[in-house]
């Protein structure tokens, strides 16, 4: 989950939701088609230029029950890479209204970048943590 922001294409100029709500959450969960809750994690956030670069190099190694949320000021391409972290990570891209986009299991240290559009966030998490699900929403609290 220590990956880079390596690109960042604008694609649309949609707000990213409630920021308030999303700057307050320190727990997300990640739910499957009936709602049910597939992964419930403690989170950091990350919105500012310099964190999202970073994203998990400049953090401790993330435990099982730990995730790093990258927020974006708009709905856009994001470009994810797992360079300089020394551990395989899952990363869940997300639209402004939290619906599941894609997820991608990154390698340690893989430089990508792994891209997605219309995502406004990023769940990072420790690599298999979503082995074996399908997600489709993310839920911030």
């Amino acid at each position: 989950m220590r990956r880079t922001l390596t690109a960042f294409t604008l694609i649309g100029l949609m707000a990213c939701g409630d920021a308030a709500e999303q700057q307050a959450a320190t727990r997300a969960q990640v739910l499957g088609a009936g709602g049910d809750v597939l992964l419930e994690v403690a989170i950091q956030v990350a919105e500012t230029e310099d964190a999202l670069r970073e994203g998990l190099r400049s953090l401790p190694q993330l435990a099982q029950d730990e995730g790093l949320l990258l927020l974006f000021p708009v709905e856009t391409t994001i470009c994810i890479t797992n360079s300089g972290v020394p551990y395989p990570i899952d990363v869940l891209f997300a639209s402004a209204s939290r619906q599941v986009i894609a997820v991608e299991t990154i390698p340690a240290d893989a430089p990508g970048p792994y891209c997605h559009p219309n995502t406004a966030m990023a769940l990072e998490l420790r690599g298999d943590a979503l082995r074996f699900t399908n997600p489709v929403k993310l839920r911030l609290f």
